[in-house]
């Protein structure tokens, strides 16, 4: 593991409404999730430990710039799959201790102790919470995105990653015309996004 015990960003997250899904449904949830785990493993360039407790709940490490995008793409995979799949998400930033050999669930630290707190404390239809001083950013991120159609949950969970494809590869890659890639980008708020995210990402 070379995430800095220092600075380590622990998402913690639970399925919304999961006792409305049967096993199956909530297994190609799960299954969605991992997916986007691994997409979040090749944008930072390191595994980020995914793993599933309680039955319905999560966690995975990011690097702390690349909380929110792994965040959205978590959503864009679960997403493309059902439109009735929803993840909460709460991000702690800071310090962890060397993790536990049984796993992300026993393992502590301040970051791990906020990420949980805020994953209590969310309410309503708020799904993205941070304890990052960019928390509003994840609030607004959040509102964007929990809107998505599924179309545009698969054009976003390709775009989303870096370096950026070209809207002909994804087109090539999600079987539409490049049009309506462009299409959903606009609509999905892509623009937005991604300026928000190369904010975070660049900042010292």
């Amino acid at each position: 593991m070379s995430f800095d015990l220092s600075n380590t960003a622990v998402l913690t997250g639970d399925i919304v409404k999961s006792t409305s899904f049967n096993r199956d449904e909530r297994n190609a949830l799960f299954t969605a999730l991992k997916l986007g785990a691994a997409a979040v493993a090749t944008l930072q360039g390191e595994d980020p430990l995914f793993e599933r407790f309680s039955g319905d709940s999560w966690q995975m490490l990011a690097q702390p710039r690349f909380a929110l995008r792994a965040c959205l793409l978590l959503r864009a995979h679960i997403r493309q799959e059902s439109k009735a799949f929803e993840t909460r998400i709460s991000v702690g930033v800071g310090a962890i201790e060397p993790l536990s050999r049984e796993g992300l669930g026993a393992s502590d630290g301040p970051a791990f102790q906020d990420s949980g707190r805020g994953l209590q404390a969310l309410r309503g239809g708020q799904y993205f919470t941070s304890n990052a001083r960019n928390r509003a950013v994840f609030i607004l991120a959040d509102e964007i995105s929990k809107r998505w159609t599924q179309a545009q949950a698969r054009v976003l969970a390709i775009s989303l990653m870096r370096p950026r494809p070209t809207q002909t590869a994804i087109a090539s890659q999600v079987g539409i015309a490049q049009q309506s890639v462009l299409n959903h980008q606009s609509a999905a708020g892509e623009p937005a996004l991604l300026a928000a995210l190369e904010d975070i990402e660049h900042s010292p």
